[in-house]
């Protein structure tokens, strides 16, 4: 373990952040089907606030890196929050009751936390121009672990049992760990661009400036985590469908988004994502509503791919946590604050549930349309530039937002 914690951090290969941000959030999100399963076998309905605990002490981890980051390095943070993964994944197969379950997932996320921000922060050493992919294929990761994640763990829980998940998330992780003990090659590791050291009233002056970006951070991550638990509830209960088909349903929803929001990127569309924001959000809204009525199965699925495309329009690559200032403190707290989205949203959807379906369906309407105007503060907003690795990631994508 010291031998982790002192040379080996500084020899993380560059492929390594974005594939444990992907392995993250299938740790995170492989469990949202699963909970009939979970109910079952655990004879209790805690495990319902699965994403939740995990989400929410994510969150309270990677803020406390606004206070305690400097004590280590950020090569130190990253890795380890990446053994703090594979412990947190195999413990979690070990899991007799749905108290222990939950309280797994709190120690994961409270130990995961660094991971995010760390990641954020780290470059191929030598190449500040590969700053900015190394951001957007952290950006990919984290989208592509949400889309995946809930469909994984619904077909590898009826293939072999949702344990089966966690051991094969254990076991990547321990590889990653393994590949960053054993790799030599420092021309192509990631390393911690210098970042300044800015007084308190400088971070609370970013932060107060970049507050529409945390607004819309926030509810992004409400509406992805919070229809996750709606799309779930409502094909079981409207259609009966088990944990594999609703793993279907979930990847009819979150594939096309994530291929839309790629080619957003890809092609620079995202430089005009105004002129077509309001029509993808009603979209979105036309989808929800329409959901509500009878429909046939295939045509329910259909809509959910239309919400998918709608709703990507609002967040190419995740661009509100691309508009941060890029050093820690700002990063820091704006993936807490994305986190503790992701863990607010099934807590608001599951208490709407109980009331009734179309209340969670009206929230999620009204969530979108606070996202339209959220998002016009956001992409009007002037980029916050710091002499910093800041400054060049911003430059790029500074240069495209001004065309709106």
């Amino acid at each position: 373990m010291q031998h982790l914690l002192t040379k080996s951090f500084v020899q993380i290969p560059k492929q390594i952040p974005g594939i444990a941000c992907l392995l993250l959030m299938v740790y995170a999100y492989g469990v949202a089907p699963l909970q009939p399963t979970l109910t079952r076998e655990f004879n209790s309905t805690l495990t319902a606030f699965a994403i939740p605990v995990f989400a929410l002490c994510f969150a309270l981890a990677a803020a406390a890196m606004v206070l305690f980051h400097h004590f280590m390095k950020l090569q130190q943070w990253f890795m380890l929050s990446l053994i703090w993964l594979c412990a947190g994944a195999l413990l979690l197969s070990l899991a007799r009751s749905a108290e222990a379950f939950l309280l797994i997932r709190a120690f994961t996320g409270l130990g995961t936390g660094m991971m995010l921000p760390s990641a954020l922060m780290l470059a191929p050493a030598g190449k500040k121009s590969g700053a900015l992919g190394s951001l957007i294929m952290v950006m990919f990761a984290l989208g592509a672990g949400m889309t995946f994640g809930p469909s994984l763990g619904g077909w590898i829980n009826a293939l072999a049992g949702w344990r089966i998940l966690y051991h094969i998330i254990a076991i990547l992780t321990a590889m990653l760990i393994l590949a960053a003990c054993l790799n030599k090659k420092r021309g192509k590791v990631m390393v911690e661009l210098q970042n300044p050291t800015h007084k308190a009233t400088d971070i609370f002056r970013i932060i107060w400036k970049s507050r529409y970006i945390y607004l819309f951070v926030y509810l992004t991550g409400i509406f992805h985590s919070g229809v996750f638990v709606w799309i779930s509830n409502y094909f079981t209960v409207q259609y009966g469908q088990n944990e594999y088909h609703i793993a279907n349903d979930l990847m009819v929803f979150g594939l096309p988004g994530l291929a839309v929001t790629f080619m957003l990127y890809r092609y620079h569309l995202d430089t005009r994502v105004l002129k077509i924001l309001y029509a993808g959000l009603g979209l979105t809204i036309a989808g929800l509503i329409i959901l509500m009525t009878n429909l046939p199965l295939w045509l329910a699925e259909c809509l959910l791919a239309a919400m998918s495309v709608g709703f990507s329009c609002s967040q190419p690559i995740f661009i509100g946590i691309l508009r941060m200032p890029a050093s820690v403190k700002p990063l820091a707290t704006g993936s807490a604050v994305l986190f503790a989205g992701y863990g607010s949203g099934p807590l608001i959807i599951i208490a709407l549930l109980d009331i009734h379906m179309g209340a969670a369906m009206a929230f999620l309407v009204v969530l979108v349309m606070a996202l339209a105007v959220v998002s016009r503060l956001v992409w009007r907003q002037p980029a916050i530039h710091l002499k910093s690795r800041g400054h060049f990631i911003r430059a790029g994508m500074h240069q495209k937002l001004q065309k709106i």
